[in-house]
């Protein structure tokens, strides 16, 4: 009984940081519009779920970015056609791929912050919490560029070489375009999440922790 509460109360808790993380990405995205003229915004998306991969652990953080995914997902996409591709490979395969990258795997690879969870509950040194704070929100948001960057790169052929009048661009443009919101993203979640760690570690840290089995 009381590990099937645990498990109602984390996926409630799931639930909760996922909705916080959308409302946070739609917020930015009002504010930014038609700044980052192919997508893109700076504000505070990732953070409840880089909250909720240290409070919960890997695998919560991983479904809260799905589930993000999903919901952003539903209030529309812009796919590519894949017939503007030479490449037989991608004129069938591109739509799809490009899918995963921008926006199943964008959210959700955010959640593998939770990797470094276990070794921030462990430790009572303050100086090493920082550290580990800072290590996740750098890795889930540097794969969160990673995507944004692979699916400029291949998919999004034409926009480096009208931004800089130069042929086959597109990965230069595309690692510039997407790390002038990414980067800053990441900085400003990774340090909120220093001030949490610090300051509001309580947040990181569920009243029944406990009762958590580490995997």
């Amino acid at each position: 009984m009381k590990k099937n509460k645990l498990s109602v109360r984390v996926a409630a808790e799931i639930a909760i940081f996922a909705a916080l993380a959308f409302a946070f990405d739609a917020i930015q995205g009002g504010i930014f519009k038609g700044v980052f003229a192919s997508g893109g915004s700076i504000g505070f998306g990732m953070l409840p779920i880089l909250v909720i991969a240290y409070r919960r652990g890997l695998l919560p953080g991983i479904i809260c970015g799905f589930i993000v995914s999903i919901i952003q997902m539903l209030g529309g996409i812009y796919v590519i056609n894949g017939s503007s591709f030479d490449n037989s490979f991608l004129q069938v395969m591109g739509p799809f791929l490009q899918i995963m990258l921008d926006y199943v795997l964008a959210y959700t690879v955010v959640g593998f912050a939770g990797v470094f969870s276990k070794t921030f509950k462990n430790t009572d040194s303050k100086g090493k919490k920082v550290c580990y704070v800072i290590l996740g929100s750098a890795f889930g948001g540097l794969l969160k560029y990673a995507c944004h960057v692979i699916a400029g790169g291949v998919f999004w052929l034409n926009q480096g070489s009208s931004f800089w009048g130069i042929n086959d661009d597109s990965w230069l443009y595309s690692f510039i375009y997407n790390g002038a919101y990414c980067i800053p993203n990441i900085i400003i979640c990774g340090a909120v999440m220093v001030i949490f760690a610090l300051y509001y570690d309580k947040l990181l840290f569920p009243n029944d922790i406990s009762d958590l089995k580490e995997e």
